[in-house]
């Protein structure tokens, strides 16, 4: 019994030791990916978590997705995976949980030389069914798709019936550019002369200046106006694990929902709706 309380007493001695992560070991990686609008608005907040706690590494390779982050989750080759959908049940029975972690502005962005302040949701249907080909300056209007079974085509689709069947049209297009990732769908809109696009907000706020962010029907997409019911177009975010989860990775959830984390999160585009 003695032998045990001195092993006791020598492990809370080393918990002791990394002050602000009492369950985690220091050296541990967590390895984490997933959607692009995710990953853009992880990265000041892994920086913040390091900031306060160290003792734990972070691995986030190039986005690989939604449904592939959560594949590799499932697999063990990921501890987290930032999901711009909920869990399917068949990847539930995979031994997976999930946390609704907040939801970010779906805002309108064009490239940054159109010289347009806001929209309506007309004016949007009216471009994405080829109703209307240039901007007010005289460029050409190139719209920005997402593959159609995409999550933010379905967003798209679901600001209005007339939205729905305007996105039908211009899938059907050949003048289309495609974005296959977020990332993709922004460097499209940063890199192409008179193009438009829906993006999550946390695109546009991990690159200030790059593209035009435009208030849709007098609203600007903002944290705070969505927060208030102002804004009403949002995209959410889950957060993936395995159910039997590592010390590092309870700890960094625990950060996300803590006042700092949620404060980071609000200031790169996401407002925090908490585990549901």
């Amino acid at each position: 019994m003695t032998s045990f309380i001195r092993l006791v007493l020598a492990g809370l001695a080393v918990l002791h030791s990394i002050v602000s992560i009492p369950a985690a070991s220091a050296g541990e990686t967590i390895r984490v990916n997933g959607t692009g609008s995710g990953l853009v608005l992880m990265k000041p907040l892994l920086a913040a978590f390091q900031k306060e706690q160290g003792g734990i590494s972070f691995s986030m390779e190039k986005s690989l997705g939604s449904s592939a982050s959560i594949k590799a989750t499932a697999k063990n080759a990921l501890d987290l995976a930032v999901s711009g959908r909920p869990l399917k049940p068949a990847e539930s029975a995979e031994g997976l949980a999930q946390q609704e972690y907040g939801k970010i502005p779906f805002a309108v962005v064009t490239n940054r030389k159109v010289e347009v302040n806001g929209l309506t949701l007309n004016e949007l249907v009216a471009m994405y069914a080829g109703q209307t080909a240039k901007w007010p300056g005289g460029e050409l209007m190139r719209v920005v798709l997402r593959p159609n079974e995409d999550i933010d085509s379905k967003l798209l689709r679901s600001l209005s019936p007339e939205m729905d069947r305007a996105v039908t049209v211009a899938q059907g297009r050949k003048d289309m550019l495609l974005g296959m990732t977020d990332n993709d769908a922004f460097e499209c809109v940063k890199k192409t002369e008179g193009a438009v696009g829906m993006l999550a907000l946390s695109l546009p706020l991990s690159e200030p200046n790059a593209v035009n962010v435009v208030r849709m029907n007098g609203v600007q997409p903002t944290v705070a106006n969505l927060a208030a019911g102002k804004y009403p177009y949002a995209k959410s975010l889950h957060l993936i694990t395995r159910r039997e989860t590592t010390p590092a990775v309870a700890s960094f959830m625990k950060f996300l929902g803590s006042r700092k984390g949620r404060a980071v999160a609000a200031k790169y585009g996401l407002l925090y709706t908490g585990a549901k």
